[in-house]
């Protein structure tokens, strides 16, 4: 029982919830009811001169009063549906005592109320909560049961059934529509979130292989080093075991962390590519049709983590722009700018539109993710003339 007093309660004080018309329609609404108003007063004065015989003064001020309870529900109806009908309401019953109608009239209303009611009722149903609706379908039988001929109370209730109903089951539909929508959001944000984890974990595996052969060189050179340099005393000699077993320690456990990281279904069975790399990739996607422009870093030595990231950049950039600009020319760029390594890739417009694929993958947050576990910077997006260009900043670790 509580969601019936609940109901009942919101029908008498619930507040509507705050719209703002965005429609040519409901901006001019309030020029509609003022027009309403008007039209009501000037069909009570017509129907006040020739029916009651009251002093002028309270002629007119019950006229007027009349026009601005018919014509205020059409101007809030957009806004505020509930306090339109309301009002509605109370003016069906004012209107009534005031022109001395009697139960049983065929027209017991103002033309302007009988056109407004279903309108009222209608954006209400879509409006507001069911238990509300329900005390608003009891407040208008009892205008219908009170006022109308009794040969028009069953059509007219079951039209304003009708309207409840309808009206019940759109706001249901927007809110199951809006209910989906945000799932669907939640969802590409838990896939987001997944793919950067993924692409996270992916570099790891790739940088172990880097830093563990880095890794093996200290402890090789460490153990090796009294066998290669002559004379090492007895102290430095023992110094070197201890780096040699520290740096074998630190292996171990590298492999361990790989095999928390380790993804069964890709396994790593390649080695990592390297800068110097690119120039196969490039005759790769020549291969395919893409026409590529590419300037190679020539003579520069680059950290092996530094050149992995700028490979995986442009094999993605380059990726990108034949599933997006296919036929467009792309131009790639590599330069030394101090102690950063500067990777453009820039292709030109597409001449066709790319067909339609939905919503885009997740390569430019790995992108983004690559430059930023080196300490880098990616910048990607459109161009001036409509193209699409991807510049990243890598830093060198030798400035």
């Amino acid at each position: 029982m509580g969601w019936i007093a609940n109901g009942l309660w919101g029908l008498i004080a619930a507040r509507d919830p705050a719209v703002h018309p965005r429609t040519r329609l409901g901006r001019a609404l309030p020029l509609i009811g003022a027009v309403a108003g008007m039209l009501a007063g000037l069909l009570a004065f017509v129907y006040y001169k020739g029916n009651v015989s009251e002093p002028a003064s309270r002629h007119w001020f019950q006229i007027i009063f009349c026009s601005v309870l018919i014509g205020a529900p059409v101007s809030l109806v957009a806004t505020r549906p509930l306090l339109a009908w309301r009002i509605a309401w109370v003016s069906a019953i004012y209107t009534t005592l005031v022109l001395h109608i009697d139960q049983g009239t065929p027209w017991p209303f103002q033309p302007v109320q009988i056109l407004s009611f279903p309108l009222i009722l209608a954006v209400v149903a879509i409006r507001h909560r069911r238990a509300i609706l329900i005390w608003v379908g009891v407040s208008a039988a009892l205008l219908v049961i009170a006022y109308v001929n009794p040969d028009n109370v069953a059509p007219l209730l079951l039209l304003v059934l009708a309207i409840l109903v309808i009206g019940d089951q759109i706001r249901r539909r927007r809110e199951v529509q809006h209910e989906l929508a945000e799932e669907a959001e939640r969802t590409e944000l838990a896939q987001a979130r997944r793919a950067i984890a993924e692409e996270r974990n992916r570099i790891a595996r790739e940088m172990h292989d880097i830093v563990a052969h880095h890794m093996s060189l200290i402890a090789v050179r460490a153990e090796t080093a009294v066998y290669r340099i002559e004379g090492v005393p007895p102290a430095v000699a023992e110094e070197l075991q201890a780096i040699a077993g520290t740096s074998r320690e630190a292996l171990t456990e590298m492999r361990r962390l790989l095999g928390v990281l380790r993804d069964d279904s890709v396994p790593l069975t390649e080695p990592q590519p390297a800068l110097d790399e690119l120039a196969g990739l490039v005759a790769e996607a020549r291969g395919a049709g893409v026409r590529v422009e590419y300037s190679p870093a020539e003579g520069i030595e680059v950290p092996p983590g530094v050149g992995l990231a700028a490979y995986r950049i442009v094999q993605e950039a380059l990726s990108n722009a034949r599933r997006h600009a296919a036929g467009a020319p792309v131009a790639i760029v590599i330069f030394r700018d101090k102690a950063e390594l500067r990777v453009f890739v820039r292709n030109e417009p597409a001449g066709t539109p790319p067909p339609a694929e939905g919503k885009g993958g997740h390569g430019l947050m790995g992108m983004q993710e690559r430059a930023a576990a080196i300490g880098g910077t990616l910048r990607a997006g459109p161009a001036a003339d409509g193209g699409y260009e991807v510049v990243a900043t890598l830093p060198l670790g030798d400035a």
